[in-house]
């Protein structure tokens, strides 16, 4: 009797062992299934917001965030789809909850930025894009942003200042106004119009609808607008700056040239207009003009990086090689990670057969960006005019490598997409 009791004391103890250990086995394995399970959702939502299918998107993010509550990415792809919907205030949480789950996510950070930015706190939006660029410096998005951000709080504290002056301003303008700033442009369209029919003199309101058409690709509308206005306010550069990129954007280069001109006449140092009319003259391959409005664009404002870049690309395309890397040079004192800058200094350099500087600058564009396959190609062909026929061997390499991955890539999205496992972010980069 006793060995009967001994014997199922340790068989009971023996299964509740093993019950234990397989309860331990099944919560981690259901742990890995939950983040598997929470990323095939979010993969599915990218899916969704690629096709424009936004409504589908959310239900998958926040389907993923069920599983995983504490998914980040999650969270910022759900509050890119709320911005691509309108719902700001709804993106502001999640993209808020994910800088707390993960506060050095620079994406969300940025994210944030551009909700702020529609709901007019300009303040609250650059100092997120400033974060977001504190994390990753070489975010050159988050440093567009930046300077977006800037230039828009400086036009919307203008409209401010004018709705004071003019207190009679009608509340369709205002209406239009927000409605333009947040994207709402067919809304806008209709309330500019609205505020013209009870005063079709006020010409910021036509302005603004000038815009607008512009922005839904009306061009013609819009030229017919800003010529309206010209012709009541002959001093007003800033829609005749807008007329000549109307009449560019439509083919209309000789209008274009025109209108730039006669405004060169009155403002001769004038950054914007002198760097214009270098485009437009760029645009009709008249480049010894352009040339010369992009040196006359940097001698108005030294810090210029645009007029320096286009002055580089022109000076290449003519064989001034010392023209474009002096250029690019001063340009990289603006922008010294710029991959693609760095890149280009190593294309004059190489036809200007500098070619050790040459070999250091594809260098420094790899440091950056290393899935450059260009710049190993040139870095390759680069060391082989040197006789370094090794590192040549091993850039080519490289070069066939990352061609062959991209391809493989393609092949593999193509073909099958529903085995996806990795990890899919969607930004917000159409909303800037």
């Amino acid at each position: 009797m006793k060995k009967t009791v001994v014997c199922i004391f340790f068989f009971f103890f023996g299964c509740a062992g093993c019950s234990f250990a397989d309860k331990e086995y099944t919560k981690k394995n259901q742990k890995v299934d939950q983040y598997q399970l929470a990323m095939e959702y979010n993969n599915l939502g990218a899916k969704y917001v690629n096709k424009d299918m936004l409504d589908v998107a959310i239900v998958q993010f926040q389907k993923a965030l069920t599983v995983n509550p504490d998914f980040a990415e999650a969270h910022n792809n759900l509050g890119v789809a709320y911005c691509r919907t309108g719902k700001f205030d709804e993106a502001m949480s999640e993209f808020m909850l994910a800088i707390k789950i993960n506060p050095d996510y620079s994406k969300a950070h940025d994210n944030l930025g551009f909700v702020y930015r529609k709901k007019n706190m300009f303040e609250e939006a650059i100092e997120e894009h400033h974060k977001a660029l504190r994390i990753n410096p070489h975010d050159m998005e988050a440093k567009k942003n930046i300077a977006l951000a800037k230039e828009e709080k400086t036009k919307y504290n203008k409209a401010l200042a004018y709705q004071d002056i003019h207190t009679d301003r009608s509340q369709q303008f205002t209406i239009g106004y927000h409605q333009y700033t947040r994207g709402f442009i067919d809304e806008a369209i209709e309330s500019f119009k609205d505020a013209l029919k009870n005063n079709p003199e006020d010409m910021v309101s036509s302005y603004y609808l000038g815009n607008s058409y512009r922005m839904k690709g009306m061009t013609d509308d819009a030229i017919n607008i800003y010529k309206t206005i010209s012709q009541k306010d002959p001093s007003n550069v800033i829609v005749q700056l807008q007329l000549g990129e109307a009449y560019k954007e439509k083919g209309l280069f000789d209008n274009a040239v025109s209108i730039y001109e006669d405004l060169v006449k009155t403002n001769p140092d004038t950054t914007r207009i002198l760097y214009k009319l270098g485009e437009v003259y760029r645009e009709k391959e008249i480049l010894n003009k352009a040339i010369l409005m992009y040196n006359k664009a940097i001698a108005s404002n030294p810090n210029f990086s645009e007029a320096y870049n286009k002055l580089g690309v022109v000076s290449l395309q003519e064989g001034f090689y010392d023209d474009a890397i002096s250029a690019w040079k001063k340009l990289l004192v603006l922008s010294p990670h710029s991959a693609k800058t760095h890149y280009n200094l190593g294309l004059a350099y190489a036809g200007n057969n500098m070619i050790g500087e040459a070999i250091e600058e594809f260098r420094k564009t790899i440091e950056t960006d290393p899935d450059n396959k260009n710049a190993r190609y040139n870095l390759a062909y680069a060391y082989e005019a040197k006789g370094m026929m090794d590192e040549a061997f091993l850039e080519y390499k490289n070069a066939i490598d990352l061609n062959k991955r991209e391809q493989g890539r393609r092949k593999t999205e193509t073909v099958n997409k529903r085995n996806e496992l990795e990890e899919i972010i969607v930004t917000s980069d159409e909303h800037k």
